[in-house]
């Protein structure tokens, strides 16, 4: 009985340790880049009619419509600040951007509620 509940524990803590099981995929969901931020997922979409950020905290989608975002964009020393628009589920929508290699992009995301900040920066390759 010992040996069981001892292999057992082993199997826990071996599979409970694995940073692969910690979080779900950090694969992009919608042709994006992704930047992980401790237990928050945020994946930047470009496209030619505008930008989309998702974000995924603890493994569940955001509810946009109860957070505020914003985006900023840095391009050889020069810093443009956009406002993001909630949209559907975990989706926030701005403008058309050009990014290019060398780009930073902060991203910051606000609870209305709670205040609570989550943000990341994703460098552009």
């Amino acid at each position: 009985m010992k040996a069981h509940v001892h292999a057992m524990l082993i199997a826990v803590a071996a599979f409970g340790a694995s940073p692969s099981l910690a979080h779900g995929s950090t694969q992009p969901k919608h042709g994006g880049i992704v930047s992980l931020s401790g237990e928050t997922l945020f994946e930047l979409v470009t496209a030619p009619t505008g930008v989309q950020l998702y974000v995924v905290d603890d493994d569940d989608p955001v509810d946009a419509a109860k957070m505020t975002a914003q985006l900023s964009l840095d391009t050889a020393g020069k810093t443009q600040n956009v406002v993001l628009a909630p949209a559907a589920g975990n989706r926030f929508d701005g403008p058309a951007l050009q990014l290019k290699s060398g780009d930073k992009v902060g991203v910051l995301v606000i609870d209305k509620a709670s205040q609570a900040h989550l943000g990341t920066t994703f460098a552009i390759k």
